[in-house]
């Protein structure tokens, strides 16, 4: 192997293990990973384009860490008399990465969102046949272009320093530009929501938790959690309750967003009327069973549309009034009818009454004229 290839496959790892390190334990938790190849400009020096390869593990927040190097495509080194025994020029780099305004860096949910980054770097070329090599830091401004479920196009302007000072400090030297043009494929991590290929995985991913996270939610732990108890143990008194098309009641039996609908009534909670409004109250939630809790709302979908809502009950299990099952029912998430709905779920919401016990309205923006009520589920029928 050329001595080169050795030291840019060499620069490959090292950058690498740098820039996502830090992140292993985040990646066990909530990551995504993205291979992206790109070609680089550098129109100042008039160079060739050069190839280059990019690993990024960007987490739900829309920060992310990068390791990437890139070797020119021709070797301006080559004489006519043949190619010397010169380093092709090559270079490698380490970026933090910020999503701005968007979740672009990965994710179920990217959208078309610039980004900002900087970072450190090295380089090796040859000058009059002595190889130069150097270290910089550099800084730069892109965006990224979902073109798929798992496929982005990026583009970013760098400025490199070739010594490590601000580029306003006195007698910094000029910043060099280079352009930056690829794709990235999102292969993996745990997906801030992406879902899983195999049951396996499905099932694996689904936490058997019952208590709500604190945090920006109102009250203690205690009284979150407790007030994800009295919603589930107001669901459970409707168990058997059979399926009615458009029912709101115990008495006229529940649809599946009319059974939700009456379940956070009862604790001071007026919801819309439909699984489609349903999904635009309360607080986002990364699609991902893993960031849901018990007594939150999930939402599944059929052919693009918004047609099905449960409350997860924690421990793998949601309950909810279901056409298949034929009415208010438990339902396990590691059965096969389980996976129907593991593979269906688009939107988590999370509800919580109001921390002073008082009416939380968040249906007053959703008129009633004209709903168009949710249809039957199409999961798998239970095992009698």
């Amino acid at each position: 192997m050329h001595r080169s290839t050795r030291t840019l496959a060499a620069a490959v790892v090292l950058s690498t293990a740098a820039a996502l390190a830090p992140l292993e334990s985040a990646s066990a938790q909530k990551s995504d990973l993205a291979i992206s190849p790109f070609v680089s400009f550098l129109p100042a020096a008039g160079s060739n384009p050069l190839a280059g390869l990019a690993l990024t593990l960007a987490g739900d927040a829309g920060f992310g860490l990068r390791a990437s190097a890139h070797l020119a495509l021709d070797n301006p080194n080559t004489t006519r008399l043949g190619s010397s025994a010169t380093v092709r020029p090559w270079g490698a780099d380490a970026d933090a990465i910020l999503s701005i305004g968007g979740r672009a860096l990965g994710g179920y949910n990217r959208t078309f969102a610039p980004f900002v980054f900087a970072g450190i770097g090295t380089a090796a070329k040859d000058s009059a046949g002595i190889r130069v090599s150097s270290t910089n830091w550099s800084y730069g401004v892109g965006a990224s272009l979902p073109l798929g479920s798992a496929i982005d196009l990026f583009g970013e302007s760098r400025w490199r320093m070739s010594r490590y000072v601000l580029p306003t400090a006195s007698l910094a030297p000029r910043p060099t530009n280079e352009f930056r043009v690829g794709l990235s494929f999102h292969v993996g991590g745990s997906g801030s929501g992406r879902r899983r290929s195999s049951s396996g995985d499905r099932r694996a991913s689904v936490t058997p938790s019952i208590s709500l996270p604190t945090g920006r939610y109102p009250g203690s732990s205690t009284t979150t959690s407790a007030s994800a108890a009295r919603v589930l143990g107001t669901a459970d008194q409707y168990v058997g309750v059979p399926y009615t098309w458009g029912g709101t009641s115990p008495t006229s039996g529940f649809d599946c967003s009319g059974f939700v609908q009456y379940v956070f009534a009862k604790q001071g909670v007026r919801l819309p009327r439909t699984s489609r409004e349903q999904a635009q109250v309360g607080t986002s939630l990364s699609p991902d069973w893993r960031a849901i809790s018990a007594g939150d709302l999930v939402m599944f979908a059929e052919n693009g549309r918004i047609s099905h809502v449960a409350i997860y009950a924690g421990r793998n299990r949601i309950i909810h009034s279901t056409s298949s099952g034929g009415g208010v029912r438990y339902d396990d998430l590691s059965t096969q009818r389980g996976d129907w709905f593991v593979d269906h779920m688009v939107v988590a919401r999370r509800v919580t009454p109001d921390a002073r016990g008082l009416l939380l309205d968040l249906a007053r923006s959703f008129a009633d004229a004209a709903v168009q009520l949710d249809g039957p589920d199409h999961a798998p029928r239970p095992p009698k």
